[in-house]
């Protein structure tokens, strides 16, 4: 009963403040809100690229000490002695070690490269679909303050015409209409009382 009573009070709570609400402070809002969701999106391509470099820097160390472990290979070898040969050996499976993990980090980078790709292409996607619903938004405010502009002005006219100007012009011109009969009338009578045929 408890939830039943929360729920109905939380959408008459709903049902008020969207009466209140202005749209164009809600529509200002999504569009602050849109804006600042830019940023976010290029944190998103900022962590993926940062994955990228690492492992890029990674499988450079690796390499530089594959062909310096190549070397001492190669030169152990031409070297010949017992004690030459125990450094190659180690040197080897030192390599064996080394190359696994350079053959597991360049995995890693393709598909770190392959992620920054696709966050890249999709960050941009919806960087364009923001913009648009951005400037969609900012017409419709426009739009919106040019309707209230033209209803505001068709109020004033309809205005003028039952009260204004053109009221008070078309009252006074039956007035004077009214005095130019009445001026008619006064010498149609005056002249009406006189006997003619006495004249």
């Amino acid at each position: 009963m408890f939830a039943r009573l929360s729920r109905l009070f939380r959408a008459w709570m709903g049902y008020f403040i969207s009466v209140g609400a202005d749209p164009e402070e809600i529509q200002q809002d999504a569009i602050e809100e849109m804006r600042m969701t830019m940023p976010k999106l290029n944190s998103v391509l900022v962590a993926t690229r940062a994955t990228v470099i690492r492992l890029e820097e990674e499988r450079d160390t690796l390499l530089r000490q594959d062909k310096s472990l190549t070397a001492s290979i190669q030169a152990a070898l031409r070297d010949g002695s017992a004690g030459a040969r125990a450094v190659a050996e180690e040197d080897a499976l030192q390599m064996q070690q080394l190359r696994q993990d350079l053959a597991s980090t360049q995995e890693q980078l393709a598909s770190a490269q392959n992620a920054h790709e696709s966050a890249k292409m999709s960050v941009d996607v919806l960087k364009n679909k923001l913009k648009e619903k951005i400037e969609l938004s900012q017409r419709a405010l426009k739009e919106r303050q040019k309707a209230q502009v033209m209803k505001q002005a068709a109020d004033a006219i309809v205005e003028l015409q039952s009260y204004g100007v053109a009221s008070t012009a078309d009252k006074f011109l039956e007035q004077i209409n009214q005095e130019v009969a009445e001026s008619k009338a006064a010498v149609e009578v005056a002249t009406g009382s006189i006997d003619k045929t006495a004249i």
